[in-house]
């Protein structure tokens, strides 16, 4: 029980982060909850937990919620914004990853209490944030291309859903496959990836409202900046 409540902790804040960005800082608000769901993920991706007899990653919820920030992107200003999206995501990833292991790097003083935390952190990291890399960049761009070509023939509920339910087998695929191979059994490999997807794919419907809101929102805006 106590995992669920997590779970909805991390949705609800996965959720304001984007809906609040978009409220103050409008178009570039989208480019900030992005790189904040992405540098949070790639921490959260390394932690286990049991849901409902399955092992879950972390980071499921802020991940998902992540291809809905593609989603709005894309609608709203195209597929190229959706693709700078997709970079400015990597970048935060790769910000993070370097500045953490040069803070590793530094000789501890007598008195610091950080360093093993940064070290056990970090050690596990760079792997997971490779793996990231080439998941996340090859997925986003194939996520921002589906719904672009999806745009005019379908709702946007439906284009979301497609987009981001192809776009995150893709991930899960790559992602599980470099990130976890030689450290978990296979077994334990196919419950992450299995448990991973069909999470994230039920989260597809639950993070459609914030795709429609997000949008609305940027809709308004836009019509107000012309007037």
């Amino acid at each position: 029980m106590n995992n669920f409540l997590f779970l909805g902790l991390e949705y609800i804040a996965s959720c304001s982060i984007v809906l609040f960005s978009i409220r103050f800082l409008k178009k570039e608000g989208l480019y900030v909850a992005l790189a904040t769901l992405i540098i949070a993920s790639n921490l959260g991706v390394a932690k286990l937990f049991d849901l409902l007899n399955f092992e879950v990653t972390a980071a499921n919820m802020s991940m998902g919620i992540a291809f809905a920030v593609y989603s709005i992107i894309t609608e709203i200003y195209g597929q190229k914004e959706g693709r700078k999206a997709v970079w400015i995501g990597f970048f935060a990833q790769f910000s993070f990853v370097l500045l953490g292991l040069v803070y590793v790097g530094y000789n501890p003083s007598t008195n610091d209490v950080a360093q093993n935390y940064l070290s056990n952190a970090f050690a596990f990291t760079p792997r997971i944030a490779l793996a990231s890399w080439a998941a996340y960049i090859l997925s986003g761009y194939f996520a921002v291309w589906i719904h672009e070509k999806l745009k005019l023939r379908t709702k946007l509920w439906m284009r979301n859903n497609i987009a981001t339910k192809l776009g995150q087998i893709l991930d899960n695929t790559i992602f599980v496959t470099v990130a976890f191979t030689g450290i978990y059994d296979l077994r334990t490999l196919m419950n992450i990836y299995l448990t991973t997807t069909i999470i994230e794919f039920a989260l597809d419907y639950v993070d459609t409202w914030v795709v429609y809101v997000g949008v609305r929102m940027l809709k308004k805006e836009t019509i107000l900046d012309k007037n």
